[in-house]
C-alpha cells in the first residue's frame, strides 16, 4: 500500500505560491489551499458536519476543511500578492522559448513538472467514468504561467496534448473563437481563482482530439496552472 499523504514542492513553488503535490491522500488537514484533483476519481472533503466532492481533474478552494480520499492532489496556497511581476524574474519570456510567438506579449511560463504516467479514457475526462476498461496512457505535466493585466496571449489551436487550467491569482478569460480573429469570439468563460475550467477540446470516436481557436485573455495581473496530459503509445 503506498504511503498517505506522501507530499513533495512542485518544481515552481516560489516566494508568491506554495505549491505542493500529494499522493494517495487520506485524513488530510487543509488549513487555505486551491486544492486540485489530478485524477479520475472524485476527491472528497469535509469540514466539521459538512462533506464535499472535488470531481476528476476539478478545483475547489478550501479553508480548515480535511481531505478525506483521494488519489492525487495539488494544494496551492498564495503566500503574498506584493510586487506579484517579480515573479516573472525567475521564468522563461514565453517568446524565447517559441520564436514564433510575438516577442511584445509580456507571458512568462514557469519550470514544468512531471508527474509520471495516468490512465484515463479522453472520451470521458472529468467524470469518474474516465477510469474505464479501456484507459490510454498519458503523461501528466504541470507548470504555472504569469501575464500582467490586460494581455491577450494569442487566439491559437492544435494542442497534442489534453489540457485544462486552474486560476491562481487574478481575473481572466478562457475563450473560444470560429477563426483566428477575435470578431468571431463565441464562448467566454469567466476565470478566477480557484476554478478549473471544462475541457476545450472535443474528442472523437476513435478517441482522438481537436481544440477550437482559443486563447486566455488577463483582466489583471494573473497566474494560472496549465495541466497537461501528454498521449503515449498504448
Amino acid at each position: 500500500m503506498p504511503e498517505n499523504n506522501k507530499g513533495r514542492p512542485l518544481s515552481f513553488s516560489n516566494d508568491w505560491i506554495e505549491s505542493t503535490l500529494v499522493s494517495a491522500v487520506h485524513e488530510m488537514p487543509v488549513e487555505d489551499a486551491i486544492v486540485v484533483n489530478l485524477s479520475a476519481k472524485a476527491l472528497h472533503y469535509r469540514s466539521e458536519g459538512d462533506r464535499g466532492t472535488i470531481p476528476p481533474w476539478k478545483s475547489e478552494i478550501l479553508r480548515h476543511c480535511t481531505l478525506e480520499e483521494g488519489e492525487v492532489a495539488a494544494l496551492l496556497h498564495v503566500r503574498q500578492r506584493t510586487n506579484l511581476g517579480g515573479v516573472a524574474l525567475g521564468w522563461e519570456r514565453y517568446s524565447q522559448r517559441n520564436p514564433q510567438f510575438p516577442r511584445t506579449t509580456p507571458l512568462y511560463i514557469s519550470s514544468q513538472d512531471d508527474l509520471g504516467v495516468v490512465n484515463l479514457d479522453p472520451t470521458s475526462f472529468g467524470s469518474e467514468t474516465s477510469a474505464s476498461a479501456s484507459p490510454l496512457p498519458y503523461r501528466l505535466k504541470l507548470n504555472l504561467w504569469y501575464t500582467p493585466e490586460e494581455t491577450d496571449c494569442g487566439i491559437h489551436a492544435g494542442h497534442q496534448f489534453l489540457e485544462v487550467h486552474t486560476q491562481i491569482l487574478g481575473t481572466g478569460h478562457m475563450q473560444k473563437f470560429l477563426e483566428k480573429t477575435t470578431d468571431t469570439l463565441y464562448e467566454d468563460v469567466l476565470m478566477v481563482p480557484g476554478y478549473t475550467h471544462d475541457p476545450f477540446f472535443v474528442v472523437g470516436k476513435d478517441r482522438t482530439f481537436s481544440y477550437p481557436w482559443h486563447r486566455y485573455y488577463a483582466d489583471s495581473d494573473c497566474i494560472w496552472m496549465a495541466v497537461e496530459l501528454n498521449p503515449l503509445k498504448s
